[in-house]
């Protein structure tokens, strides 16, 4: 080693503690960069001045040269950066889930003064009200408006509900631009880290932008990621490449079959993709079949049978003039699936003029729920007594005078028509009589032939339909409904506590990551004085060395 190798040494000191602080410094500056995993200066003796040979003697051993810093290395685990990331994809899932399955919950608005529950408990009442004063006026009127109103409870609820479909739809398309977006730039930092590492260098602030922006794609949709031996980082979503090196593949929305159905399309291959995780995937289930088409499929059907069986009862009634009643609504069932709630109406004959005296409050039968009467010749007159026995596959039909005198029985097929002939006192074949009869129930029934038209026993019918008969699979229109309200909040709860749940894992693994990436300062204080001291001592031994060099030319 030369007379000066003393100052070489010093010198390669006093710039590696330099650097070591400034990498200290580096990583107190970012304490607070939730993103940035520290850094740390790995030291390491520079190559000694003799190397062991055979000519070489090792009395007196090799000579250290000093120090350099060999590496500036990034301190992360790979492994909780993983599951830190699986967990973002999930938490973002069960966030948007949550915030739309509220919004749906908003939209229902129910238990609530104006939501389809009330409408419909409204509704009925106004019949009950009819079904005591069939011939006021202002109860009739009361019966139309009331259904005008659940009318439109029910489109408000569709068209509010189709609205946020629509508007998801619009959040795919950002959230695709949001993905092309974030892939262009990791592509572009792929190049950049190339670059780096082929000067030999560590583009540790580089890796960490990546990582994060990974992070965010995470959120997004179901990825999977790879670096390749150059440093790339490779990234896939259902067995496509979206990123590969300094390239990017974009993706696409595009209008799928039928309303609101946007696809994610891989503009390479253009094959709709599968998205099953993050932000995105929540949105496409939220506006699918499996979500908002659902309830709005839902609210359809009980629309459908409450229309239905509401215009069969009334068509089975008599109006204020005796006339059979007509529907009551406009019939639906003949609409396009998923238009059916946006068309419904009252009937022509209810809404026009004179529309009042159309609904058929009365019926010639006092229970219509057991028997019906129909095709009543204009010249009967009568009041009769039905009893109907139920015989297995048939019922047995006897008919009475009011006071008691039995007049005939006979026996049909369940469902079956027969007719009565009065001024015989004879069943007949259905259509040559004086009125049909169609016996649904066993039990004992009034029929009123003069009676019975003004009376309130249709209305009455009508009223039942909401307040106890099994209309729509197997159960009450209210329960129907009430089961579709408490399935939206039970999947509500759900979703937000699978939010609340993935919170929690994720603050734990964050608090973990932290632990090892994190910048503690009071570790970087530590370091801090450590350089320093270091520092120091390097220029105290340059200081003796620049003497002992001084006093050997003074010498000379």
């Amino acid at each position: 080693m030369s007379t000066f190798g003393g100052l070489e040494i010093g010198l390669r000191a006093l710039e590696t503690q330099r650097k070591s602080l400034d990498i200290t410094g580096h990583n107190m500056a970012n304490a607070n960069n939730e993103h940035y995993n520290k850094q740390r200066a790995v030291q390491s003796a520079t190559d000694p001045y003799t190397k062991p040979g055979l000519k070489t003697s090792f009395s007196n051993g090799q000579m250290g040269t000093g120090v350099e810093i060999e590496n500036i290395e990034r301190v992360k685990d790979n492994f909780i950066n993983s599951q830190l990331a699986s967990e973002k994809q999930s938490s973002a899932y069960w966030e948007q889930m949550n915030q739309g399955l509220e919004r749906v919950e908003f939209i229902l608005n129910e238990p609530s003064e104006s939501g389809i529950s009330t409408s419909i408990d409204e509704f009925w009442n106004a019949i009950q009200d009819l079904s005591n004063n069939p011939d006021d006026s202002a109860a009739r009127n009361m019966v139309r408006e009331n259904a005008k109103t659940m009318i439109d409870a029910f489109q408000s609820v569709d068209k509010q509900l189709a609205d946020y479909q629509s508007s998801l739809d619009d959040n795919l398309s950002n959230a695709v631009d949001e993905i092309n977006l974030t892939t262009s730039r990791i592509a572009n930092l792929n190049n950049q880290i190339i670059s780096v590492k082929g000067s030999n260098q560590n583009p540790n602030d580089l890796l960490d932008e990546r990582d994060a922006l990974y992070q965010e794609l995470n959120e997004l949709l179901n990825v999977q990621s790879r670096e390749d031996e150059l440093g790339n980082l490779i990234i896939s979503t259902d067995g496509r490449e979206i990123v590969n090196g300094a390239d990017n593949y974009e993706l696409k929305a595009e209008a799928g079959e039928g309303e609101n159905q946007t696809e994610i399309v891989h503009s390479r291959s253009n094959d709709e993709l599968k998205i099953t995780g993050g932000k995105t995937a929540a949105m496409l289930q939220l506006r699918g079949e499996d979500e908002i088409g659902f309830y709005r499929a839902e609210l359809e059907k009980l629309a459908e049978a409450i229309v239905g069986e509401f215009n069969q009862r009334h068509s089975s009634g008599y109006d204020s003039e005796g006339n059979q009643g007509a529907n009551f609504f406009r019939d639906i069932s003949q609409l396009e699936e998923g238009n059916r709630v946006a068309g419904l109406e009252i009937s022509n004959q209810i809404q026009q003029e004179g529309g009042l005296s159309k609904i058929a409050a009365g019926n010639y039968s006092s229970d219509p729920a057991k028997l019906t009467v129909e095709n009543l010749s204009p010249d009967t007159a009568g009041d009769y007594t039905v009893d109907i026995k139920d015989n297995g596959q048939e019922f047995e039909i006897t008919i009475s005078e009011l006071a008691g005198e039995q007049l005939d029985t006979i026996t049909v097929e369940k469902g079956a028509s027969t007719a009565f002939d009065s001024e015989q006192g004879t069943f007949v074949e259905p259509g040559q009589g004086d009125f049909d009869l169609i016996a649904k129930e066993p039990g004992s029934v009034e029929i009123g032939t003069t009676s019975f038209s003004g009376s309130g026993d249709n209305a009455s019918y009508l009223a039942d339909l909401f307040s106890g008969e099994e209309i729509i699979e197997g159960t009450t229109a209210e329960g129907y409904f009430r089961t579709i309200i408490s399935t939206v909040g039970a999947e509500s709860k759900r979703a937000q506590e699978m939010q609340s749940n993935q919170e929690a894992v994720i603050k734990q693994l964050t608090a973990l990551d932290r632990s090892i990436s994190g910048v503690s300062l009071d570790e970087e204080m530590a370091n801090l004085i450590k350089y320093q001291q270091a520092y120091n001592s390097a220029a105290k031994y340059i200081s003796k060395v620049d003497e002992i060099l001084a006093t050997l030319i003074n010498m000379v």
